[in-house]
């Protein structure tokens, strides 16, 4: 029976891929680093982005400080381009209304999903929430997504997990959720090889009675 829906954030709750990488080729550039941050690091802690992209300045600064630097970056250029998934808060209230709990599991810290929940005026329908901090091991170990569950008072298989990277898919489907993707940051084509469950391009595309027969 369905009895909870968890969000992703970055690519899920807001569109907003092109963002962070702006912000990455910024921040990146300030430490004459050369190499890019590239799509397929989507839903990776920074903590393992920032030891592929920059080990070296890594090790003098540590990965939280950096982390700290670059979602300030990303915060400063989102905050003028705001642009939530469309259908959200249609599928939060639907949800709400029929006794559903919604929460987020996200690789993002917690700046980052309180700057979400208040800019897209959602906080009435979320009832939990984890991010970076309250996990040991980052996507695509399914740690974030049992966290959130537990949270909600749920048990996994009750919920459904909505995800636009491949590592939170694969994240979603460990924890033993049913899997919905969103093609926000990766194509069609690359989610189709995924295990996600369904796949839509955003919230318009999904019913509860959908969602339902998901869970069964």
């Amino acid at each position: 029976m369905l009895r909870g829906l968890i969000f992703d954030m970055d690519g899920v709750i807001l569109d907003n891929a092109q963002q962070h990488i702006r912000a990455f080729a910024i921040f990146l550039a300030q430490y004459g680093i050369e190499r890019p941050f590239t799509p397929d690091m989507f839903g990776r802690r920074n903590e393992s982005i920032f030891e592929l992209l920059m080990p070296e300045v890594v090790a003098k600064q540590g990965w939280r400080e950096l982390s700290k630097e670059k979602e300030r970056i990303y915060r400063d250029i989102f905050r003028e381009e705001y642009k939530p998934i469309p259908g959200l808060t249609r599928l939060l209230t639907a949800a709400t209304e029929s006794d559903i709990k919604c929460g987020i599991g996200s690789s993002a810290c917690r700046e980052n999903i309180e700057f979400a929940i208040d800019i897209c005026h959602i906080e009435p329908y979320i009832s939990a929430w984890c991010c970076e901090d309250d996990v040991e091991v980052g996507k695509p170990a399914p740690d974030v997504y049992l966290r959130c569950a537990e949270r909600l008072g749920l048990r996994p298989e009750e919920c459904v997990v909505f995800e636009d990277a491949t590592a939170g898919i694969t994240a979603g489907k460990r924890a033993g959720c049913k899997v919905v993707a969103l093609t926000t940051s990766c194509s069609r084509e690359l989610l189709e090889a995924t295990e996600a469950d369904l796949i839509i391009d955003d919230f318009r595309d999904v019913t509860l009675d959908q969602l339902r027969a998901l869970v069964g």
